[in-house]
């Protein structure tokens, strides 16, 4: 049974003009569901094979998607799934922007071995299914340290420092003020992406012997 958030392999059996989407038929079953086009991470044929998310369930009618946390999120436990099975690390949380092309994935180490270092072999699996690029994220119960990861790929040498305001939900990170557009990312779509991987809305200021030139 198919349920939203399953990853599932389908064909492309139809372009659908009229809905801008793609007609597909789930493997291994006789259910049709659509991948809208704005939805899907490239252009496709008939008879391709693909993955996709199942991102919505109105009764008979099934909404695909390669563009959402939860697809990249699955798409990471299938291909680190050697490493899971092991119980070596753990898949965390994904985080997306709207029309940017790049995502985070916290990893979580279950066995005292860096997890980035231990998933980075396995990474260029996604290629096929995806033409995002995946930043994955060491995921820390230090808050405060789980930020800093999830900045990347900004340097986390240049964070002066952090101050995370729990009862507001909010974090004031102090960095290097030539490095600020980095932590920021383009149209601050670093800065957003970190935020949602963490949960923590996430202010990026100039340290404070930088702050007479912020």
């Amino acid at each position: 049974m198919v349920k939203v958030g399953h990853l599932v392999p389908v064909t492309i059996v139809k372009a659908l003009p009229n809905y801008d989407s793609y007609l597909t038929l789930i493997a291994g079953t006789e259910l049709l569901a659509l991948l809208p086009k704005k939805y899907a991470n490239r252009i496709f044929r008939i008879g391709d094979t693909t993955l996709a998310a199942i991102f919505q369930m109105e009764g008979n009618r099934i909404t695909l998607s390669q563009k959402s946390p939860q697809y990249i999120r699955k798409l990471m436990e299938l291909i680190f799934s050697p490493l899971l099975r092991e119980g070596k690390i753990q898949v965390k949380r994904a985080a997306m922007v709207a029309k940017c092309k790049f995502a985070k994935v916290a990893i979580e180490s279950l066995n005292d071995t860096d997890p980035v270092k231990q998933c980075l072999p396995y990474l260029k699996a996604a290629k096929q299914y995806t033409d995002d690029t995946i930043t994955l994220v060491r995921y820390s119960n230090d808050i405060k340290e789980y930020i800093v990861n999830a900045l990347s790929p900004a340097p986390p040498e240049m964070v002066g420092k952090v101050i995370h305001f729990k009862s507001s939900g909010e974090a004031d990170v102090y960095v290097d003020s030539a490095y600020v557009g980095l932590f920021l990312g383009k149209g601050g779509a670093n800065v957003a992406s970190a935020a949602k991987l963490t949960g923590v809305a996430i202010n990026i200021k100039c340290s404070v012997l930088d702050s007479v030139n912020c």
